[in-house]
């Protein structure tokens, strides 16, 4: 698994890779993070020439490709992208006037910031001072704000209101397939006048906080609601059913055992024993089942039930926990 990071900053926590600067503590403006981040330099554009003809010497003669530009590192000139004229960068110090601006406060927490991919993508998460903290939880849930910005690549520049903290190419690509599959991605399409959607964008955000409140909500009300060692086996035959008699094989019981007993074993995990006396325990370990002990043919279909596409099975475990409770 690659970090591919060529430059950053996080604060406090030492990235998995262990590399980049660890500060004590936050950045107090965006051009102090940007220069911890290793992003002073910014994408600029040049033109494209192509070989027409050579003089009499043998020297090359070239002319501007019409409809076409380069987008360029301005420290080092290597090409970052080839993209039409029509595109428009959006450089280092735009990205933190637009988290800034989409805030609409003047003491923006800079969590993490940095370069990947040779400069071609780069990032700044923001920490949205508005923890989750759940009744009987000591690991409070920490809501940010990012940027994603892939210089003249597909993607653009986008923000998105996401759980997961970017500190290198896999949490970066995990935090733009969270945004795309719970709908909190704001894309700012690289056009002049970008600036005139800060406003949607705002609301946008705001939405996404209005869901995290949301789902606070919920989790406090599963917390409130007891289940007894019964209810709580009822929940794991039911979820992991067995096939009807006539149906069954010797194999498919065994695996249905094993997995209902993996579904027992975490529940009765150090990380959700605390609260398995719970709806929101039992709701968990579903959760923790289907992402992380599931079988998958395939990494493809791993990836796609964990980031890409809603799993419906985590809406029927909730559906099924209220009846249990209620049985």
């Amino acid at each position: 698994m690659s970090a591919n990071v060529e430059s950053m900053f996080s604060v406090r926590e030492m990235p998995w890779h262990r590399e980049g600067l660890v500060l004590d503590q936050h950045p107090k403006t965006w051009d102090e993070a940007r220069h911890l981040a290793g992003l002073t330099w910014d994408p600029i554009t040049e033109s494209v020439y192509e070989l027409v003809s050579t003089d009499g010497h043998g020297n090359p003669l070239y002319r501007p490709i019409e409809g076409w530009q380069r987008i360029a590192r301005s420290d080092t000139s290597a090409t970052l992208w080839i993209n039409r004229d029509s595109y428009a960068v959006i450089d280092h110090g735009e990205m933190g006037e637009i988290v800034e601006a989409v805030l609409a406060q003047p003491n923006v927490q800079w969590e993490t910031a940095g370069s990947l991919d040779e400069g071609r993508s780069v990032w700044c998460l923001a920490l949205l001072d508005e923890p989750i903290v759940l009744p009987g939880d000591d690991s409070p849930t920490l809501p940010y704000l990012a940027i994603t910005n892939r210089h003249g690549q597909p993607g653009g520049c986008t923000l998105r209101a996401t759980a997961v903290r970017i500190v290198c190419a896999n949490t970066f690509r995990a935090a733009e397939l969270e945004g795309d599959r719970t709908g909190t991605t704001f894309s700012f399409i690289h056009k002049p006048g970008w600036r005139n959607r800060v406003v949607q964008a705002r609301e946008a955000v705001t939405d996404a906080r209005q869901e995290m409140r949301a789902y606070e909500a919920l989790a406090t009300e599963l917390l409130g609601m007891s289940v007894t060692a019964q209810q709580r086996e009822l929940f794991v035959r039911e979820f992991i059913p067995m096939p009807p008699n006539g149906l069954v094989t010797d194999r498919v019981a065994n695996n249905v055992e094993e997995a209902r007993k993996a579904v027992r074993t975490i529940l009765a995990s150090p990380t959700t024993a605390p609260v398995a006396h719970t709806a929101y325990g039992l709701v968990q370990a579903a959760g923790e089942y289907l992402d992380h002990v599931r079988r998958s043919r395939t990494w493809e279909t791993k990836l796609n039930r964990t980031l890409i596409r809603p799993e419906p099975l985590k809406a029927q475990a909730l559906k099924l926990v209220r009846e249990v409770v209620r049985a």
